[in-house]
């Protein structure tokens, strides 16, 4: 596993269905810088490598906004390219493959783009083709049923994950070199809407009894 670069504040420059111009690629691009309070990070994966890194988020997490710019890996090499941002639970199995987000995937018959996708518990749906050496901005959303939305550009995709809970967000590249961009939107304000997560939120005592305790009927 090659070396992972650490992350830094500031703005930046696995499964594979079949390629299709599924949208303009103009709606997937992006030349806007991210938000001040953004982290980015370059992935680095010369031929035949892989390169990730883990950040821990709270569970509270419902949003995510970012960029990521594919850099195409010299030489010749079996690997396929690939690019992924993606919500995990580090206490689920390894062996299950529970990444929910976006994933970017090579295919020989489209050598110069590769295939943007949304990732659910393993399942992908497509969105379009973008080229190497082009932002591509998304707006990942995860909700608390574990509903999910990807928009890239005017490009939608939706799915449902078994597994809603999350407490990581994973980056990861191979076979070629990325620069990823990513901000957390903040999580939602404890109301009485969100009374049925409470406990999975972990409210404090006070809030709960605040927004969530009915109050006894007045005696007449």
């Amino acid at each position: 596993m090659y070396g992972s670069a650490a992350f830094a504040t500031g703005c930046a420059r696995r499964r594979l269905g079949r390629a299709s111009p599924l949208v303009a690629l103009a709606m997937l691009f992006s030349s806007s810088c991210a938000p001040a309070n953004a982290q980015s990070w370059q992935c680095r994966a010369p031929e035949g490598t892989f390169d990730d890194r883990d950040i821990a988020v709270p569970t509270t997490t419902t949003q995510l906004s970012g960029e990521m710019i594919i850099h195409r890996a010299k030489g010749p090499s079996d690997w396929r390219p690939m690019a992924k941002v993606a919500f995990t639970d580090l206490g689920l199995a390894a062996s299950g493959c529970q990444c929910n987000g976006i994933v970017a995937t090579w295919s020989p018959e489209t050598p110069d783009s590769l295939l943007v996708s949304l990732s659910v518990d393993g399942k992908e749906t497509p969105l379009g083709l973008v080229p190497y050496d082009r932002p591509v901005k998304f707006d990942l959303t995860f909700a608390w049923d574990g509903a999910l939305k990807l928009a890239v550009g005017s490009a939608v995709a939706t799915g449902q994950s078994s597994s809603p809970r999350r407490n990581n967000l994973h980056l990861s590249c191979s076979t070629a070199d990325v620069d990823f961009t990513v901000a957390l939107a903040a999580p939602p304000q404890h109301s009485p809407e969100r009374c049925p997560f409470a406990a999975r939120e972990q409210w404090p005592a006070a809030d709960i009894d605040r927004y969530c305790r009915v109050a006894p009927l007045s005696a007449h």
